[in-house]
């Protein structure tokens, strides 16, 4: 029963999470500002949402995850509901920050009660099962959003909100979840940035920046060469559901085969495969088919990490979490307006061509990761 609300909470709250950026055009013309201005919405929940997550695992880790799994959506939610009934900007960035710490306790929190209550033998099936629920969200959301909106305004967005609000008193109906051991302290917070869970920190903020460089730069690309709107679409919309699908099928790998040997396949077959994405003709309709499986392969890698991470550090489960969470994104992301910068200047393709080669760094900071023993319960 917990696993299955955290799964439909982590769709919701990604659902809500990704209402922003396909709304932005209605927003500037709702308050009146432009690209520039508007675009500090997108900063301030990425922000708050990706690069306070391992701070709200350390919350998470002293305080009852429960609560926090449930409030999370809720932040969200409401927040990204009420985007059209704000009278002021400012009030809006408040609510959209808010929203982000939202976003943050809940990854962090509900990773952790997934991880901790499925059977160790299926955890990395369960916590793959958490993570495409949230890649489904996000693969909805614009749909949902500029469908809503375009039937009901900005303001029916908070008619949507219902959708996390039911999930949320559910879970809170449920006993309270009680830490197991003492909790971490600021302490062995420091120690969780050094040695193997570092390591694999460093894994996936590597392949992070490697593969949204390239998801992010796809339509300039595109643009470039002269493909339609419609077939770049399409494109991106292959990828994600395929890093649904890969999500979901790589901590399940992980249970059978092993947690170290599922993460360094992906990194070794996702080097070959992220080569072809620049070297083969993108008008050729089997392009398609290797876009989707390196979408898959390269998130097949995710819930594989947190899993691990979760083992090696059993007594801060939260806090990895969300350090191997969206933490890795919103970090990589932090380098890539410089990334843009020079794509502008020396081009797309010897810029993303010297990128993949960071995939070897992160090939061998995940071989240095040792692998705990596993015993089935």
């Amino acid at each position: 029963m917990l696993p299955l609300l955290l799964a439909w909470l982590h769709t919701v709250n990604d659902l809500f999470g990704n209402f922003l950026t396909p709304l932005l055009p209605k927003l500037m013309a709702h308050f009146g500002v432009g690209l520039g201005t508007a675009g500090l919405l997108v900063s301030v929940y990425s922000l708050t949402g990706s690069l306070l997550q391992p701070f709200a695992g350390l919350v998470a880790d002293r305080m009852d995850r429960r609560l926090l799994s449930a409030l999370g959506p809720v932040l969200v939610a409401l927040g990204m509901g009420s985007m059209g009934l704000w009278p002021r900007f400012e009030l809006l960035l408040l609510a959209l920050g808010l929203a982000g710490l939202g976003s943050a306790l809940f990854h962090a929190s509900g990773a952790s009660l997934v991880g901790e209550f499925a059977p160790k033998e299926r955890r990395g099936f369960w916590l793959s099962f958490f993570g495409s629920a949230g890649y489904l969200g996000l693969s909805l959301g614009p749909i949902v959003a500029l469908f809503t909106v375009g039937a009901l305004g900005l303001r029916g967005l908070l008619w949507l909100t219902p959708l996390a609000l039911l999930p949320a008193l559910a879970l809170l109906r449920l006993p309270p979840v009680r830490r197991r051991g003492k909790p971490a302290g600021v302490k062995d917070f420091l120690r969780v940035f050094r040695g193997d869970v570092a390591r694999l920190w460093g894994m996936a903020t590597l392949r992070s920046l490697v593969f949204m460089s390239f998801s992010t730069t796809l339509p300039y690309w595109f643009a470039q060469r002269g493909l339609s709107d419609a077939y770049t679409a399409l494109s991106l919309s292959v990828y994600s559901f395929s890093a649904t699908l890969g999500t979901f099928l790589g901590g399940t790998l992980s249970d059978r085969l092993g947690r170290k040997a599922v993460l360094l396949s992906t990194l070794s077959f996702g080097l070959p495969l992220y080569l072809g994405l620049l070297l083969f003709p993108p008008e050729n309709p089997l392009y398609l088919l290797l876009l989707a499986a390196t979408g898959a392969l390269m998130n097949a890698g995710i819930p594989v990490a947190v899993a691990l991470a979760q083992e090696l550090e059993p007594a801060q489960t939260a806090t990895v979490s969300g350090l191997l969470m969206d933490f890795t994104w919103g970090f990589a992301g932090l380098f890539y307006a410089p990334i843009g910068h020079l794509i502008e200047t020396l081009g797309v393709m010897p810029v993303l061509l010297a990128l993949g080669s960071l995939i070897l760094p992160a090939w061998a900071l995940a071989r240095g990761v040792r692998e705990p023993e596993r015993k089935a319960a």
